[in-house]
Parts: C-alpha cells; structure tokens; sequence
C-alpha cells in the first residue's frame, strides 16, 4: 500500500470530466480503512503491505509537521489513530514500535523537552532514527515472503515510445537502422517520443516529468508545475474530432488524481495513445493503393510499463470497436481478440473497458479507483 491509499478525495459532482485533477479535490484521511487495519480487518490486504503502507503515512506526516506544518495532511486526532493503528499491526507481525508520543501534541512536546525546538534538521534526523530500525524489520519480512511474479513481462529493450498524437500520423524515418534510431521528419510537433534507457521499474511518471522538463527547458520550475503541464499536453490526445473522448478523460484523470504528488513519482506511467505497430501508410492510402490492412491495431488506448518488463495494455472501447453503423459487427470483434490474443502471446496483459462503464455508471469513479489499486497490488513493488 502507499500513503495515497489511505486518502479519498471529495470533490464538486462532474469534476472528473471536465475539470482540472490538480486543484478540484479535498483528501479526507479514510479513518475506516485505518481502524480495519487497527482491528486486523483487512479485507485481502497482506499485513505487510498494510503495515509498509501505513508505516509510510506515519512517517511522512510526522515529517512533516517537524519541517513544514502546512504540508500536512492529518488533524491532531487523525494522527494519534495512525500511530495506534500501526503498533496495531506491527505487534501482529512480531515488531515492537514505541514512538514517546501518541500525536503531533506529543510529538511536539517530546522535541521541545530535548533540544530540537530550534532545528527541524534535528527533527529529521531523530525521525531517520525512530523509524530507520522499523524499516529495516519490514525489509526483512518482505524478503522472506518475496516469491517470482506470476507473469514473464516482454521480451526485448525499449527503443523508443512513440505517444500522445494530437495531429495527424506521423512520418518516420529510419536515421540509423543498424541501432534502430528513428527520426519523425513530418509532423512531429503532433506527437511525443521518448527514448531514454528504460529502469528495472519500468516507467514511472518521475522520470518522464524530468523527460518532460529538459524537453521543454522548464528548468527551475517545481516539479509540481512540470507534472501539471505534462499532464495536460498528454490528456490533449485523448480527442475524436476535436472533441474530448470523454471515457478516457475519466479514466486519466482518476490516474492523475492517484498519482500527481510526490508519491506518484515512483508509479508507473498511464500512456496515452501509444504506437505499438506501426504502418508507414495510412488506411486511405491502404485504401488507394488497393493494399490490405497488415497491421489491424496500431495505436493502444494507454500502456503502462512496470517493474520486471510487466506491461499492461488499457483499451476503452467505444461503439466503433464492434459496430459498424447501428449493426453489430463480428468481423471487427473477432479482429479485437484476435489482436489481444497476439498481444498476450508476447507477454502482455491488455485490460478492456466499455466506454458505457465509465460513461453511463454512476459508481464509475470508486470502478476506477479500484482497479487502480488492484493494478498495484499485482504489478507495482513496494518502497
């Protein structure tokens, strides 16, 4: 679990459609969840990830109101159910946690009686002490109960991405085929390529807002300010005919709601629009030349990658999915599976939505919230 698992957010009816995830939301900590974990209540939650989870909250709170109390999060009273609930769940895993202090008061007070009222590096250095032991017996536990993956990833070394069109195909260009360089020479303003050497973490929104930042020369801008520019030039490619997709808007924002703050820089990355094939000629060429599709799906909807090569594949389907006109088409749902088929194949896993489920479905946001944290509890690795 991280820390962001233990907020929800309220915000104004509609804001996930149309209005900006950076600012339309109050976090309100889900006391609930911290008193289940407080009982043993978990409800499929592993203990260990229960305990990193709210270890991590606790630790970052008190850091905060020793350094900079406005980044706070928790009330007084908010902060003494964490602590109770995380010596709750270390006494059950066998670690004995005793923090001198039971909230932010206490804290304050143990400070102020042994000469750190003066220096919040003093602060910080007494938390690294405090939780620097707890750390380590989790480490340990998480070691002994590490297993392998129930997936293999996909084969092969990233070269480039090629993602988020605004604008027209791009023309490519092959500028060094013995290392596989390529060069868009047409078009290029429509359409982001990233091609920096891929982490055993996959690729996290942390390093593509530094990609971001150096792209632009954002320079000495706060790394708020280049996450929220990265996130709207990528939720300008999410447009049919000019008009924002609005069941893919949802589904980014919801990601952007999840992940836009510090903690988000170690997620995986939500893609959008992302080249998996690609074909130097467009379906009206196809058309005129009087060729055949070879490729029947070259763009993915999103693409997420994870840490060892896990790659989620997240497809929103709309009417033209499996239609054509007001029909029913089997000849295009039987093209859809044949290409996930295929996908799956190379290792894969490709997740479908239906663009009625997140457009015509009141409990869409909490459908959306959660497959989010399924999708981290399967393939993100915990700090």
């Amino acid at each position: 679990m991280k820390p962001a698992a233990f907020f929800y957010s309220e915000q104004n009816p509609g804001w996930a459609m149309n209005g900006d995830p950076w600012d339309a939301w109050r976090e309100v900590l889900d006391v609930k969840l911290v008193q289940q974990i407080k009982r043993g209540d978990l409800h499929g939650i592993a203990e260990l990830d229960a305990a990193q989870g709210i270890a991590q909250l606790a630790h970052q709170e008190l850091l905060h109101y020793g350094i900079n109390q406005n980044e706070c999060r928790l009330s007084n009273d908010e902060m003494a159910e964490v602590l109770s609930a995380l010596r709750a769940v270390l006494r059950r895993l066998g670690i004995e946690f005793k923090p001198p202090f039971r909230d932010f008061d206490g804290f304050h007070a143990y400070w102020s009686r042994h000469g750190m009222g003066h220096s919040w590096a003093a602060r910080r250095g007494y938390m690294s002490e405090l939780f620097g032991p707890l750390w380590e017996q989790l480490d340990t536990l998480e070691d002994a109960q590490s297993a392998p993956a129930g997936f293999r990833g996909v084969d092969g070394q990233m070269q480039n991405i090629i993602f988020a069109s605004t604008g027209y195909k791009p023309e490519m260009v092959m500028r060094d085929a013995v290392n596989n360089v390529i060069e868009i020479v047409e078009y290029g303003d429509s359409w982001l390529v990233y091609d920096r050497p891929l982490s055993d973490a996959g690729l996290t929104w942390g390093e593509v807002v530094a990609w971001w930042r150096d792209r632009q020369g954002l320079g000495m801008a706060d790394d708020r300010a280049v996450g929220h520019d990265l996130f709207w030039r990528l939720r300008k490619s999410m447009q049919d005919n000019g008009q924002e997709n609005p069941a893919e808007v949802l589904l980014f924002n919801i990601y952007g709601e999840r992940y836009r703050g510090e903690e988000g820089d170690e997620a995986a990355l939500l893609l959008p629009q992302v080249y998996l094939h690609y074909d130097p000629f467009t379906k009206k060429q196809r058309r005129q030349l009087r060729k055949g599709d070879r490729l029947k799906r070259e763009r993915m909807d999103f693409l997420m990658m994870w840490p060892n090569r896990a790659r989620v594949v997240i497809e929103v389907d709309g009417r033209q999915h499996y239609t054509e006109g007001d029909k029913a088409s089997p000849r295009l749902y039987a093209e859809m599976v044949v290409e996930d088929r295929a996908l799956r194949l190379k290792g894969y896993e490709v997740f479908r939505f239906g663009g009625y489920e997140l457009t015509d479905n009141r409990d869409a946001l909490a459908m959306l919230r959660q497959f989010f944290d399924d999708m981290e509890a399967r393939y993100g690795v915990s700090s």
